[in-house]
């Protein structure tokens, strides 16, 4: 009887994760990656995730929505790949390639937030309120962003990594951004005012965390 209700409990709570997302990409059909708008760099979708790497310029960045977005929830799992050397995180508030905020998971063992307006760097691109980190290469990683207002707060894997305020940008894009890395995204999900509601189906990876909780039943 307890194992029935244990897996009752597993099924509805997959469920109701489910019908809770606004904006899902799992990046197993690969006409996802006509919604990503790149500013820099190259992207692919490859074996159920999105690449991201830098061309010719030092960075890359995809991005999604439009101008007018504006406070969101996004959570995105990632790693960086062999042959990154700096950092990859994510973009919001972002109206082009010069102008955003960026929250980066960084090789100096940091995470740090910064924002470039117009091209020119904040805080001469160094991280602001960096948090020591022990980053890895190949080691994915859930990164949650918290955006309200001018508020913006950073989690890893859970832990709170600390808050940001910034008042210059009010609206914009959100997505990714690596440099002098490659970035491999193994889901992206994003909530918030004015955002529209997913047609991404998620049942492959929704069946592949079922049977890792069945097993530990």
């Amino acid at each position: 009887m307890k194992r029935l209700f244990l897996v009752s409990l597993v099924i509805l709570s997959l469920t109701l994760a489910n019908s809770l997302y606004a904006l899902l990409y799992d990046f197993e059909n690969p006409n996802q990656e006509k919604d990503w708008k790149l500013f820099a760099g190259k992207g692919r979708i490859e074996d159920g995730r999105y690449i991201i790497e830098k061309t010719d310029a030092n960075d890359a960045i995809s991005a999604i929505g439009t101008p007018d977005w504006t406070d969101c929830t996004v959570v995105c799992k990632a790693k960086l790949l062999e042959g990154s050397s700096d950092n990859i995180g994510l973009v919001w508030r972002l109206l082009d390639g010069k102008t955003f905020y960026v929250i980066s998971i960084r090789m100096d063992q940091r995470i740090g937030y910064c924002g470039c307006l117009n091209g020119s760097w904040m805080n001469g691109g160094a991280p602001i309120n960096p948090q020591p980190f022990a980053t890895k290469i190949g080691k994915d990683y859930e990164m949650k962003l918290i955006v309200k207002g001018k508020s913006f707060q950073f989690y890893v894997d859970g832990e709170d990594m600390g808050k940001w305020e910034h008042e210059e940008l009010k609206k914009g894009m959100v997505g990714i951004r690596v440099w002098n890395a490659i970035m491999s995204v193994d889901y992206f999900d994003i909530n918030g005012p004015g955002i529209p509601a997913t047609a991404v189906e998620y049942k492959e990876k929704i069946a592949t965390s079922w049977g890792e909780i069945k097993s530990s039943i």
